[in-house]
């Protein structure tokens, strides 16, 4: 799960919680002012009742003119409608809220509007009073609520925005797997974030500076190799013995094929080679690599021991493989006892073994380069496994009935 998803569900959890929250307090609140209109209402209706028994009982009329009555509906915030037409309008158009019995009175709470009347109906007589008093909800509990959502929404806002230079860090150190060093990271920004990006831009300029002169080193050697080989070739051919200008002229080429492999392994090492990708026969890459060792056809006969069992056929570079073939098997006739590979192509792997000691360390420390493990530079494995890696193919290493055995796998589809 990304940063990014992490803070929505934060944020989207106290969304949940603040809307839960405000919810509540405004249903606890909305209950709370409807029972205090609703008990102004009651006790409005009880005195009523009571003022209208009282009169029985001193066998007065109702009157509805009388100065007590008045007051009393006054201070309680009601006022009497006693025009029939307006009665009779306000009971068809209302809706009611509430109905409910005291005594042997009933009321009902009826709603026109934003106006409020109490309908009070009694076997001997029927008032309908208005609601004087303001009775609107306090909707500030909602302007509360937008100012809670604005400024989480506004916290979320500024919390991806800062993290938007981390997008970009990630974006420009892909770039960089991929091969592009001339990407600069640096930051003016005084947050943690600017300071991994500065670093990360320090160790890029330091990395692209050795790589620069690890190229300009493996060139100058190229180049100086080349300039003595020219000379010999030129030299080799006013020799008058045959078979002796045969042999360094083979010599001759030999070292500028080693060239031209080291080319390859530089261009590799600093991502600037480009793959052709194709399928081709694991027979075939085989042959190209003894061609690269100038392994003749009684070298061949002698040292190399090819079976397969099945075709093969691989998805990949031919030059690249066919030089990590090369140093496979090159390293096999080295360090075997009888000087001699065997390699066994089957259905989905090639096996490449050589008969003698196993490995005294582990397998990883021959994969470094010029490790102090074998007799020579300890270049081998490790252009083999960095080949490997680029052609995204599997390379394994067994112990096998006293013979090294490395296998190369494709990939699962």
């Amino acid at each position: 799960m990304t940063l990014y998803n992490k803070i929505r569900i934060i944020f989207l959890v106290s969304l949940i919680f603040v809307s839960a929250f405000f919810a509540s307090y405004f249903y606890i609140q909305k209950a709370q002012h409807f029972q205090k209109i609703e008990k102004r209402y009651i006790q409005t209706s009880l005195f009523l009742h009571k003022y209208f028994r009282q009169s029985a009982q001193n066998k007065d009329p109702f009157d509805l003119d009388d100065p007590s009555l008045n007051l009393y509906l006054k201070e309680s915030g009601f006022k009497l409608i006693d025009d029939v037409q307006a009665v009779k309008f306000i009971r068809e158009h209302t809706y009611l809220i509430r109905k409910k019995r005291i005594l042997h009175s009933r009321f009902d709470i009826l709603k026109l509007k934003q106006k409020m009347y109490l309908w009070l109906e009694h076997p001997h007589f029927e008032l309908l009073l208005e609601d004087r008093q303001e009775n609107s909800f306090p909707w500030q509990i909602l302007f509360w609520y937008l100012v809670s959502l604005v400024f989480l929404l506004s916290l979320y806002l500024w919390l991806t925005r800062s993290l938007e230079p981390l997008k970009i860090l990630q974006e420009n150190i892909h770039k960089v797997a991929q091969g592009d060093l001339k990407i600069s990271f640096k930051s003016e920004a005084k947050d943690e974030i600017a300071e991994v990006s500065n670093a990360f831009d320090n160790a890029l300029k330091k990395l692209e500076s050795l790589i620069q002169s690890r190229q300009l080193f493996l060139r100058m050697i190229m180049h100086e190799l080349k300039t003595p080989i020219g000379k010999g070739k030129l030299l080799n051919a006013f020799l008058e013995d045959v078979s002796q200008k045969e042999s360094y002229e083979a010599v001759f080429e030999r070292l500028e094929l080693l060239i031209e492999e080291f080319s390859k392994i530089e261009q590799m090492l600093s991502a600037k080679y480009t793959l052709k990708i194709s399928k081709y026969n694991a027979r075939d890459i085989v042959e190209q690599a003894m061609e690269l060792m100038f392994i003749d056809e009684e070298g061949t006969q002698k040292q190399v021991y090819i079976a397969e069992e099945k075709p093969l056929v691989f998805l990949s570079d031919f030059e690249l493989l066919s030089l990590a073939f090369k140093n496979l098997m090159d390293n096999a006739i080295k360090y075997s006892s009888d000087h001699r590979v065997s390699i066994t192509i089957k259905e989905k792997s090639i096996v490449f073994a050589n008969k003698g000691e196993q490995f005294t360390h582990n397998i990883e420390d021959y994969q470094q380069p010029f490790h102090e493990k074998g007799h020579g530079l300890g270049l081998g494995l490790y252009i083999v496994y960095t080949i490997m890696e680029v052609l995204k193919l599997k390379l394994t290493y067994a112990y096998k009935k006293n013979e090294n055995r490395f296998s190369i796998t494709m990939p699962e589809v």
